[in-house]
């Protein structure tokens, strides 16, 4: 065994060797020019990949999954379909608020012969009624909305007439008007993915009548019930349906009545039956639709009015 001393004398030798920083310099390049190699190498395989994908696809568009599985979710081009996931991203829908939270009714305050307890009342119950129509499951899965009738008073036309509606629907005689409905074998809104946002004003009409004017927009993520396309594996599609209502209620003593519904949809397929659902657009089948008028639902200046009574084709969801 060498003594500590011999050991000691070596050490320091090696320390004042004219030749050690050199060979220390070489060693450092050595290493360098190792990780530049591994890290080209990993870019030609991913690069190769790409280039092999595209030889045997052909051509891809700009907003065509390309490998999702190589980008995390919420790096994707806007362009790319949602999936249940992240069902609003890229939509200007996901900065409002969820469900019932948008609709916020405005201060009571007394107008001609009606007190602020009696304004405050109407605006409450129209509130309850917009929630129980738009937001809340029964009438989203396609059940009778029957917490939504019970607020409106049996005995006025626009009741039966709506009544009569849900139960044979046509068009013309559409429960669409007032009503947001899926049907449930075909189509799920995703747990948790409804955006709102709009107005709520009142108003003494010219007859004395006390009137409650909502004009609000829901924004639904849904995703089929079976079958449904997987972007990558474990998530599904989500399509957003884009519904925007003028509701006009009165308010009485035996409950609100319906005055106005006027109703627009955007992202569903038009030429579908009107059996009294709505049915969603899907990625793939929206890209095969035939094109008609396009339009930014959410443009800042579009209004119920300027949406075609129609299909459309919207430029974003």
């Amino acid at each position: 065994m060498a003594e500590p001393s011999d050991f000691v004398a070596r050490l320091r030798a090696d320390q004042q060797d004219p030749g050690r920083e050199e060979a220390l310099r070489r060693d450092k390049s050595r290493r360098r020019r190792k990780a530049v190699l591994l890290a080209s190498a990993g870019a030609l395989v991913l690069t190769g990949f790409g280039v092999w994908l595209n030889s045997v696809t052909g051509h891809r568009p700009a907003k065509e999954p390309y490998a999702p599985q190589l980008l995390q979710e919420d790096m994707w081009p806007d362009e790319w379909p949602a999936t249940v996931r992240l069902p609003f991203r890229g939509s200007p829908a996901a900065a409002w608020e969820d469900g019932s939270h948008g609709i916020v009714a405005p201060r009571a305050e007394a107008t001609d012969d009606y007190s602020a307890t009696e304004v405050a009342a109407a605006l409450r119950h129209s509130r309850e009624f917009l929630i129980e129509s738009n937001v809340t499951p029964a009438p989203l899965t396609g059940e009778t909305p029957s917490a939504a009738l019970d607020l409106l008073d049996p005995r006025d036309p626009g009741t039966r007439e709506l009544q009569d509606a849900l139960e044979h629907p046509g068009k013309g005689h559409s429960p669409l008007d007032v009503f947001t409905r899926f049907d449930p074998e075909k189509d799920v809104v995703v747990e948790g993915a409804m955006k709102t946002r709009g107005t709520m004003t009142y108003e003494v009409s010219s007859s004395g009548e006390l009137l409650v004017h909502a004009d609000y927009t829901f924004v639904y993520a849904v995703t089929k019930a079976h079958g449904g396309w997987e972007i990558v594996p474990g998530a599904p599609e989500a399509s957003r349906v884009i519904v925007r209502r003028h509701i006009t209620l009165a308010a009485g003593h035996g409950g609100l009545a319906l005055r106005e519904g006027v109703r627009r949809l955007v992202n569903v397929d038009c030429r579908a039956p009107e059996d009294g659902y709505i049915h969603p657009l899907y990625y793939k089948a929206a890209d095969k639709a035939p094109k008609s008028t396009s339009l930014d639902p959410y443009a800042a200046h579009t209004g119920l009015q300027d949406i075609p009574d129609g299909c459309i084709t919207p430029t974003r969801t």
